[in-house]
């Protein structure tokens, strides 16, 4: 019977280590659990992005024409005309005939064919061109290709020149802004320029307006389409181009009113009214003479420079928030790449505890409950000579244990958090979850109560308070008048900004209403002013009746304009951050009678 002995000593070592072995689950499964059990979007997924949708690269052809650059360019193409009359003999005549030109094709000038016209007392005029002193060129004699009386255009030839010619835009607006350039009388007598001070190159001078009338007369009463404008101009511009704000040619500067004597002798002097031939009539009769022009249907979209660096500011702030939008999506996406990750290996775990604790119940069973040994028949009955009687008795005596539950219940709870841990994003449960919120805001209106949270306040507002509101979760409104925008999370969002100090806010309502967060912006007196009048533009929200779908729709769109807007200018930090929780307020009771 030795080897029994050595049987029995084997059986309390085994004892001993299923219950080290045990003990080791055990404290493991405590540990896993709560491994499982935590949170893990606590512990990897960066701040909540912002609640705003990536904004679009800007289409270049939508860039704004840059109007100082285009305009200072197209000066270049603006010549002064000078026309020497001579007469009998060739003998030259004391006055000499100004206006201005400008350049439409490679060597090829337009005029007014009034400038270039030979007077009765004249037998021969030469015509010279002035081109602007940019250019670097000189002056030269010119000839004239073809005229156009009843339009009162004339195409000039000067071999050899290299100035860069003007686009012809074929389609100005009403009330579009427009320039004129040329060459005054008026302002060459001011500055004391005379004689052959004339035939140095000069700057052209300058004037703005808009295009205020087209007429299909010109005011000679001809059939030629013409333009009225508020740019000014004075003898000496006829025949200077009147341009866009990209320095494309519009028209041609022909007319302007003259003061008249009343009967009475009163001055009558009209104000602002100047006239162009039309471009679409210019186009017509270059056509005629064969020269080919540049034109373009194009409507001009144009700033001035000061204007371009305010919006490429803008652009930059754009930009980095674009930037700084894509770089919080792509943190996000890796997020929950990794949350996707670990919720598979916490399955793993989850379904490795539950092997291991099933193992270990099997193993404590099997000790508890052993099997009875079968003894052989040829085995004799009496003790061992080495064998204590009173060992032998012990060896045959039969403890019962009691059924392991406590281990049982132990693997029925890890089963059931890995059923629940792999069933949490199952469809049947988020519609469950869905359902249960709906059934929620079906419920209406409620009044909520809000104290400042210190805690989650990094910076809270001074001098705030607590607060009460009503809210509609199923409309998204407050107060039955302030609507909040639905985000994709599932959180209500509103903008707001003074119209008296440079501030402006950011509100913020988790789904339940229960926590609500306000974000103060500081601005500065331009952002503020320009903020301001665009978001007047987009008019005042109100919440939407829930049977208007057209209504809501609308709002929901004019709320998305607000946002984006917002977020156009709300590219930094906050200034102020303080965040309320809030509580359903109890209900009024009712006075007793």
């Amino acid at each position: 019977m030795r080897n029994r002995g050595v049987y029995i000593g084997s059986g309390g070592t085994v004892g001993r280590s299923i219950q080290s072995i045990g003990r080791v689950l055990a404290a493991g499964i405590v540990a896993l659990t709560a491994l499982v059990c935590a949170p893990v979007s606590a512990q990897i997924l960066p701040p909540p992005p912002a609640d705003a949708e990536p904004l679009a690269a800007i289409d270049p052809a939508l860039q704004p024409v840059n109007s100082t650059k285009a305009l200072s360019a197209s000066e270049q193409s603006v010549v002064r005309v000078l026309v020497v009359y001579r007469g009998y003999g060739g003998v030259p005549l004391d006055s000499v005939g100004m206006g201005s030109g400008f350049v439409v094709a490679p060597g090829y000038i337009v005029t007014n064919y009034h400038v270039i016209e030979t007077p009765p007392e004249a037998t021969s005029a030469e015509i010279y061109i002035v081109p602007h002193k940019g250019t670097g060129a000189a002056y030269q004699q010119v000839t004239l290709v073809k005229p156009w009386l009843e339009g009162d255009l004339a195409l000039l030839r000067a071999d050899g020149l290299k100035i860069p010619p003007l686009k012809l835009s074929l389609v100005p607006q009403k009330n579009q802004r427009i320039v004129a350039m040329g060459y005054p009388g008026i302002t060459d007598r001011l500055l004391k320029r005379g004689g052959t001070e004339l035939l140095e190159p000069a700057d052209a001078y300058v004037t703005q307006g808009s295009i205020a009338l087209f007429a299909s007369t010109n005011p000679d009463g001809s059939r030629v389409d013409t333009l009225f404008h508020t740019a000014p101009i004075n003898p000496g511009n006829s025949g200077g181009p009147l341009m866009d704000e990209c320095g494309q040619v519009v028209g041609v500067n022909t007319w302007s009113a003259v003061s008249t004597l009343s009967e009475t002798g009163d001055m009558d002097v009209p104000a602002g009214q100047y006239v162009a031939t039309h471009v679409s009539a210019l186009y017509t009769f270059l056509q005629s003479t064969g020269v080919s022009v540049q034109t373009t249907s194009e409507p001009c979209y144009a700033k001035s420079e000061d204007e371009i660096i305010k919006d490429d500011g803008l652009s930059r702030a754009l930009a980095a928030y674009r930037d700084a939008q894509a770089k919080r999506l792509e943190e996000q996406r890796k997020a929950e790449q990794m949350n996707a990750l670990m919720d598979q290996l916490q399955l793993g775990v989850l379904v490795l505890l539950s092997v291991l604790v099933v193992v270990l119940i099997a193993l404590i069973i099997r000790r508890r409950h052993p099997p009875k040994p079968k003894t052989p028949h040829t085995e004799a009955e009496a003790p061992h000579a080495d064998t204590h009687p009173h060992k032998a008795k012990a060896e045959k005596v039969h403890h019962k244990h009691p059924f392991p539950w406590g281990w049982v219940a132990l693997a029925v709870f890890v089963v059931l958090i890995a059923a629940a841990f792999v069933l949490r994003e199952s469809p049947v449960v988020q519609k469950m979850s869905q359902k249960a919120e709906v059934d929620a805001a079906k419920v209406g209106p409620v009044r909520l109560t809000c104290d400042v949270d210190l805690k989650a306040s990094p910076k809270p507002l001074a001098g705030v308070g607590p607060t009460d509101f009503e809210f509609d979760a199923a409309h998204a409104c407050v107060n039955g008048r302030t609507p909040y925008e639905v985000q994709a999370n599932g959180t209500l969002l509103r903008f707001t900004v003074s119209d008296s100090d440079p501030t402006a806010a950011r509100l913020e309502l988790s789904r339940d209403g229960l926590t609500f967060k306000r974000s103060d912006y500081r601005l500065t007196p331009e952002q503020h002013r320009d903020y301001v009048a665009q978001r007047a533009a987009l008019g005042s929200l109100r919440c939407a009746s829930g049977k208007d779908a057209g209504q809501a729709e609308a709002l929901k769109d004019n709320m998305r304009k607000v946002r984006q807007l917002a977020q156009s200018f709300l590219t930094f930090a906050p200034e102020t951050e303080t965040v309320w929780k809030c509580r359903k307020a109890p209900e009024p009771t009712a006075p007793k009678p």
